[in-house]
């Protein structure tokens, strides 16, 4: 399988930080003695990737506004589920767990939370999961609602403790 690496920005905490993610078996970021790297422009990433021999794709950069994320978990209304952008965030979240890491409270909400999961999916009409014709609108629930939050907010801390290199926040 080809390994293909791809620049990311995320906004966390009102700050920019560029990361490069790879698509494998599994998909991770890049880490460097178990840490995630960052950096703090696009210019730097590129440096690493090329001092590293990476070959970064050359697409457009793609965001994940954690704090977007976090903003609608303290107050999450169903009129707010933005379903693709909450799907990329939740994948995201798994991607930037260590490898081997099955202790985490995201993982953990994660295998509880399936079909929440399922629903995003669903709700995102993929043309490889989703009939011609065929387009799918959930019905959230309160109780569904709230625990989307909670599973969110304990991934975007997730990923604040990953870009932190593992310490403590």
């Amino acid at each position: 399988m080809t390994v293909e690496y791809y620049p990311c920005v995320f906004r966390l905490g009102g700050k920019d930080r560029y990361v490069i993610w790879y698509s494998g078996d599994p998909d991770r970021l890049v880490r460097e003695s178990g840490r995630v790297v960052t950096f703090p422009s696009l210019a730097q990433l590129h440096e690493y990737a090329r001092v590293h021999g990476l070959t970064v794709q050359p697409v457009e950069v793609v965001t994940y506004d954690w704090d977007s994320v976090g903003r609608w978990c303290d107050e999450p209304l169903t009129a707010g589920i933005a379903v693709a952008p909450f799907l990329k965030a939740w994948n995201m979240v798994l991607d930037a767990l260590p490898p081997g890491d099955e202790s985490g409270l995201f993982r953990h909400a994660n295998e509880r939370a399936g079909s929440l999961y399922d629903k995003l999916f669903r709700a995102n009409n993929l043309p490889a999961a989703t009939p011609p014709g065929a387009e799918y609108y959930p019905v959230w629930t309160r109780a569904e609602v709230l625990a989307l939050a909670q599973v969110l907010r304990l991934g975007v801390a997730e990923v604040q403790h990953q870009l932190n290199g593992g310490e403590a926040v």
